[in-house]
């Protein structure tokens, strides 16, 4: 229940989200700064009353060249940042991609059981080693009091510490595979969430691609249109100062930009990816309870095989409510 909560916390965090992703990005021109910049209305003024360009001219002015000049730099600036910001946004949705992940989860309960079972291999000879230990002093116990009706304190302190070495070893064991369980139990909750987080960030930055598009337009038509009015500005502060004398011909002729290759924003294969993988984190939440109670039976399993030696008769019963306590 706590990590459900923790689920829908993360996913009440998408619209702030989307709102940082929506931050403005781009720095677009502004007309009259580039009015200043460029001295637009001082050269046309003097232009103009220097009846220049002469009413033959066909090409443009140097002044309106710069203006040309400056505004395909401006737009090609908004090109190189689009292109850019989708190559680092197709980046981060690779790295977002939860599907190996959401894998790991599902077969997580496998990973716990190599990892259990490794576990008890390890300390498997050495158990083996203390446990025939502890017989061997237990079968010297018994033949020494088939003997003897006393005096048998000294092999009884020996197979008491045989026993207790033995015993102690299994509670070791026991207690690293509890942890260990715990270690798998905390780790799959936390990818989980992981998941959850990322598929956050995922859709994040999905809508961010999704925006470049229409910024982008927004940048280049705005270019196009400071373009056209930064030369509106020129030459009709050129005519007017002009004294009556008449302007060229193509001043009556808009300029054109260069033709351009705008960046592929698509993200058809992006949307399809997103819902493959909100279909494996729902699929895997729905597996939780299955997969932690592969784990938990695993754990039993592997707790069980490691059996204290109660069938001494003189087993300390202190040791005994040690040893036998119940797995939590």
């Amino acid at each position: 229940m706590q990590l459900f909560k923790r689920l829908l916390n993360i996913l009440g965090q998408a619209d702030c989200t989307h709102e940082r992703a929506g931050k403005p990005l781009l720095t677009a021109p502004e007309f009259e700064s580039l009015k200043r910049d460029l001295n637009i209305i001082e050269q046309a003024r003097r232009h103009g009353e220097q009846g220049y360009p002469p009413v033959e001219a066909t090409r443009l002015t140097a002044v309106e060249e710069k203006i040309r000049v400056t505004l395909e730099s401006e737009r090609d600036k908004a090109l190189a940042w689009a292109e850019s910001w989708i190559a680092l946004i197709e980046k981060r949705l690779d790295t977002l991609d939860i599907t190996r992940m959401v894998s790991n989860c599902v077969h997580v309960d496998q990973d716990f059981e190599r990892a259990a079972n490794s576990l008890v291999s390890d300390y498997a000879v050495r158990l083996q080693r203390l446990e025939y230990s502890a017989r061997e002093r237990e079968a010297e116990l018994c033949a020494f009091k088939a003997q003897n009706h006393g005096g048998f304190g000294k092999q009884q302190k020996r197979r008491n510490e045989a026993l207790s070495v033995y015993q102690d070893e299994i509670a070791d064991v026991r207690n690293e595979l509890l942890a260990l369980k715990g270690e798998y139990l905390e780790k799959l909750e936390a990818d989980v969430l992981a998941c959850n987080e990322q598929l956050v960030s995922y859709q994040s930055a999905l809508d961010e691609k999704r925006n470049v598009k229409p910024r982008l337009a927004s940048g280049l038509n705005k270019a196009e249109m400071i373009l056209a009015g930064l030369v509106q500005c020129y030459r009709a502060e050129n005519q007017l100062y002009r004294n009556g004398r008449r302007v060229p011909a193509y001043f009556s002729e808009t300029i054109a930009l260069q033709a351009i290759r705008l960046p592929d924003s698509d993200t058809a294969e992006d949307e399809v990816r997103l819902v493959s993988q909100q279909l494996a984190l729902t699929g895997l939440i729905e597996q939780l309870e299955q997969i932690r109670g592969r784990i938990q039976a695993c754990f039993y399993q592997k707790y069980s095989q490691l059996m204290p030696l109660s069938w001494l008769p003189e087993y300390p019963p202190v040791m005994e409510n040690r040893i036998a306590a119940e797995p939590v």
